[in-house]
């Protein structure tokens, strides 16, 4: 049975279009109680988005109908809920944030008591027990108020897995998205000992991704360049994916990122023997991490997708070239930080400049995605093109060349990747693939 309201991270969509409103907030409170009746005590943080406030009232008008004590922390990241979920024993944690989209989507992503996302499963179960309920939601005008905890907690979670952490020394660029590390994450590299220059950290409600952030690379490639920072950082709006610039503007994906931490922790006898990524992994990088004498799995895109990977291969190490890294030591949720803090301390310790570490392991097979927006439903579209044909035409070989396509788990979009030694080969497969795409579309 498909999913009807949970995507591929969560819920998400455009506030103030179903199913981004308060009655269903209201209702899914209750039926988050309806699927697991022992539920006592709930976590709920957000990022920077207007939005927040509306959907955190509705969720604690909901869950003060069945009464479910509710703890809400404010700003916070992604992971930092995912810890602190389980850390201090909540049943649930929920997330309100839609990550790298735009300010006026939102949306949830709820954690379980070990601080993991839901399975497909769990979700479907609270998507049966929803539409079964059938009240007018009452909604209260009184103030929320929130508890604080100590970051610290979280901070040591992350130092402790390092054995000796002097960062002096390093320059460090940040850009935060204006979204909800704007404070942490300069603090946390600051108190570490890093020379932090920091943008896109005033967040105004409505600047959340916009222009700056993880999806725009670019960006960060120039400031880095300019400020001369030995390492540039771009969080996206919820900080649980982290894209990283060497010194000299050029940019490290989740691929790289990968590449490098296996790399070093090998010649640092402590190896990764085992690890996970996605389908739209870069083959050269495959072919390095073989050469390591890694496994590498291959997973469906999506960092949900490449936590259940890990979980069935027992591998502690695992990540999408977007800059979702997971450390199963350290929860089964992306980290931004926790990433950064693993190159930053790479880079002090191997007492060179990033672009070295970098640019020593392989060069990338050309690569390119393309995303494209269909006025019919993205599954009917992808249904009705043979692939199968298209394949065949283009002389697909799984070996030198790589083909995905795909409907987004978090937009209505159908995303398009393709990967050779031969430029011409991606060109030609993408421009086919759009070209039949758009003959269904019409």
């Amino acid at each position: 049975m498909k999913k009807k309201y949970f995507g591929t991270d969560g819920i998400r969509g455009k506030f103030g279009e179903f199913p981004i409103v308060k009655d269903f907030f209201f209702k899914l409170a209750l039926s988050l109680k309806k699927t697991k009746k022992e539920t006592k005590k709930i976590l709920i943080g957000k990022d920077t988005r207007v939005s927040g406030d509306y959907i955190e009232s509705s969720l604690r008008d909901g869950f003060k109908h069945i009464n479910v004590e509710c703890d809400f922390i404010g700003i916070v990241s992604t992971p930092m809920i995912s810890f602190y979920t389980k850390f201090f024993e909540y049943d649930f944690g929920i997330m309100i944030s839609a990550s790298h989209n735009p300010y006026y989507d939102n949306g949830i992503k709820i954690f379980n008591k070990n601080g993991e996302k839901l399975l497909d499963e769990e979700e479907k179960n609270i998507e049966k027990n929803f539409d079964k309920i059938n009240l007018t939601p009452k909604f209260s005008e009184t103030k929320l108020s929130y508890k604080s905890f100590d970051y610290k907690y979280y901070k040591n979670s992350i130092i402790k897995k390092f054995k000796k952490i002097n960062l002096s020394g390093i320059k460090v660029l940040i850009d935060c998205a204006n979204g909800s590390v704007y404070k942490l994450a300069p603090m946390f590299f600051r108190e570490l000992g890093c020379k932090v220059i920091c943008y896109s950290n005033k967040p105004n409600g409505k600047n959340i991704n916009k222009n700056c952030g993880a999806t725009f690379p670019e960006r960060l490639s120039r400031l880095t360049k300019k400020n001369k920072v030995d390492v540039g950082l771009s969080f996206d709006g919820d900080a649980d994916r982290v894209v990283i610039a060497d010194e000299n503007g050029s940019i490290i994906d989740g691929d790289k990122t990968l590449a490098i931490i296996c790399k070093y922790n090998k010649e640092n006898s402590t190896p990764f023997d085992k690890i996970v990524s996605t389908k739209m992994s870069n083959l050269a990088f495959r072919n390095f991490i073989k050469k390591l004498k890694v496994k590498l799995t291959l997973s469906n895109v999506g960092d949900r997708y490449v936590i259940k990977k890990m979980k069935e291969n027992k591998s502690k190490l695992g990540g999408e070239p977007s800059g979702h890294i997971v450390f199963s030591d350290n929860g089964y949720c992306g980290d931004g930080i926790l990433t950064a803090m693993y190159i930053i301390n790479i880079l002090k310790n191997s007492k060179t400049k990033l672009s070295m570490l970098s640019e020593s392991l392989y060069n990338k097979n050309y690569q390119n995605l393309v995303n494209v927006r269909t006025k019919k439903d993205p599954d009917f579209v992808l249904k009705t093109i043979n692939i199968k044909k298209i394949k065949k035409k283009l002389k697909f070989d799984n070996k030198k060349t790589d083909l995905l396509i795909r409907k987004s788990g978090t937009e209505n979009l159908i995303r398009i990747m393709a990967q050779s030694y031969e430029k011409s080969w991606v060109d030609k497969s993408i421009k086919e693939i759009v070209n039949a795409i758009k003959k269904v579309d019409e």
